[in-house]
């Protein structure tokens, strides 16, 4: 247990020499260029996105020479390109914790590293401007390659461990979690799963059809974190989005995880690949409502009896695997055998 800590403590204090560094470099280049905007928040052009809501690239960089500005890019980007490697390397990190009980309890330090972090003090990278960056440089409208890093990056490491991302290093998902009050329990069921996964696809098509046609992001316009972290939008319908965002963050576990992120559907999907890594039972499950009711994200529902498992909606918060008395839910490769939906019913299970 006090390796595992002193890993820990290790491995935060690269993340924050990091986080020094990349400020010094940024407070350098605002002394260099006037008016220049933090290349490091995640709502503005620089961090990702295609258009910035308070200033262009040649207002911004108009008293210099281009070859100056190619290098001052080019610095920002290798600075991106450090915090992708040390938020992959966090993510990494959460995906071997996940699997041993003693170190599953310190989850709470990663949510809270990535909310103080990548949200307050960094403002980003967002992996939703990540993933909008990946489409639009696969249709050839960008060349945003630490963005793309960090979504791609993560790819393997959903494969091998699951949706680490989303349930310990995601700063966005954090926020809404620690908003969670959990005393009332609303759109728990199997069919409000359903009904919001289907919202959620709508809204990605919509959002990708958006991205094609206009090969920009219009997301840091409205996005409702925006606010948060960074204590400004620029129109009101970043506002409405905050306030609606707050409240259903206090009913329901991540709201907008479920609903709305286009991420984290995307690498749902990767749990269908064979040989990734998805939650399962042995022989042993005694067919209890245990895993279902230590399950917030309801990637586990309960209808009558039977407890459903859905991997795909799963973040691997590891909380059904430390609460599971006798032990039979456990990580597996997808496989005949263990299937990405599965019903929780010991030796009568039902794949699915």
């Amino acid at each position: 247990m006090k390796i595992y800590f002193s890993f820990l403590i290790l491995t935060f204090l690269v993340i924050s020499i990091n986080i020094t560094n990349a400020q010094e470099d940024e407070f350098s280049q605002t002394t260099e260029i006037q008016n220049t905007q933090s290349a490091d928040d995640e709502f503005t052009e620089d961090e990702f996105s295609d258009s910035d809501e308070f200033s262009s690239d040649q207002d911004e960089f108009s008293e210099f020479s281009e070859e100056n500005v190619e290098e001052i890019k080019s610095k920002t980007n290798w600075n991106r390109f450090y915090w992708a490697i040390s938020i992959l390397f966090a993510t990494l990190l959460a995906g071997i914790f996940v699997r041993f009980e003693a170190t599953r309890k310190i989850r709470p330090v990663f949510l809270l590293a990535a909310v103080v972090i990548l949200g307050f003090y960094r403002g980003g990278p967002g992996i939703i401007s990540s993933f909008q960056n990946t489409f639009l440089f696969f249709i050839g409208s960008t060349d945003k390659w630490p963005a793309i890093v960090l979504f791609l990056g993560l790819i393997p490491i959903t494969y091998f461990f699951g949706k680490v991302f989303c349930g310990w290093t995601c700063y966005l998902g954090a926020i809404q979690e620690f908003l969670y009050i959990g005393k009332f329990k609303i759109l728990q069921s199997d069919k409000s799963q359903k009904v919001m996964r289907i919202i959620r696809y709508f809204i990605f098509v919509i959002l990708l059809a958006q991205l094609t046609f206009t090969h920009s992001i219009e997301w840091s316009r409205i996005g409702p974190f925006k606010v948060i972290f960074n204590l400004f939008s620029p129109n009101i319908t970043g506002y409405i989005l905050l306030v609606i965002l707050l409240l259903s963050s206090l009913f329901i576990h991540r709201p907008f995880c479920k609903i709305a992120c286009p991420a984290g559907l995307f690498y749902g999907w990767i749990t269908k690949i064979p040989g990734a890594s998805v939650l399962g039972i042995t022989d042993s499950c005694a067919g209890c409502k245990t895993c279902s009711t230590s399950c917030q994200i309801n990637a586990i529902t309960r209808e009558g009896k039977t407890s459903k498992l859905d991997n795909q909606e799963c973040i691997m918060c590891g909380e059904c695997l430390s609460d599971c008395n006798i032990k039979s839910i456990q990580a597996f490769r997808k496989s005949k055998n263990h299937k990405s939906q599965i019903f929780l019913k010991g030796i009568k299970k039902v794949k699915i």
